[in-house]
C-alpha cells in the first residue's frame, strides 16, 4: 500500500520536508515494484537509498535540533540509531540469506512504521516546537 505525502506531515522545514518526501518517493517505488512481484529486486536498491538517507537526513535532522535547542533531542537521536541498527541488520539478512519475501516484507514493515510513526508524530514535535519558539521570538 503506498503512502501519501500530506502537506500536515511537514515540519516545516523545507530542507527536513524534502528529505521525507524523497523517502516517501523510495518507500512507494518499492511497494509498486513488490506489487509487480519485482520486490526482490528493489530490495538493494532501497538499501543503498537508506545507506544514503540515513546520513544525510539523521544528520541534518539533528543539527537542526541542536541549533533550536529541542529538549526532546537524545530521544529522538536514540531512535534514529535504533533505525540504523535495524537496517543494518535487514543487510546483513540480505547478505546472508538473499533477498527473501521474508526479507522484503520486513523492510516494507520497517520503513511504513518509520513513515507513519516516526515522520508523524516525532518529527513533526520537532516543526511545532520550532514554531513555537521562533512565534516566541517574534
Amino acid at each position: 500500500m503506498k503512502v501519501q505525502w500530506r502537506e500536515h506531515l511537514s515540519v516545516g522545514m523545507e530542507e527536513v520536508d524534502e528529505q521525507h518526501r524523497r523517502l516517501f518517493d523510495a518507500f512507494n517505488a518499492f511497494v509498486a515494484a513488490c506489487d509487480s512481484g519485482k520486490g526482490k529486486e528493489e530490495v538493494t536498491r532501497v538499501f543503498d537509498f537508506l545507506d544514503a538517507y540515513v546520513i544525510i537526513h539523521f544528520a541534518a535532522e539533528e543539527r537542526l535540533q541542536r541549533r533550536f535547542g529541542f529538549p526532546d533531542y537524545e530521544r529522538h537521536r536514540e531512535v534514529h540509531k535504533k533505525f540504523i541498527g535495524e537496517l543494518a541488520d535487514m543487510k546483513v539478512r540480505l547478505s546472508s540469506e538473499g533477498a527473501t519475501l521474508p526479507l522484503v516484507i520486513a523492510t516494507g514493515r520497517v520503513m511504513a512504521g518509520w513513515l507513519i510513526e516516526h515522520i508523524s508524530g516525532m518529527d513533526r514535535n520537532f516543526g511545532r516546537f520550532v514554531r513555537e519558539q521562533e512565534m516566541g521570538a517574534a
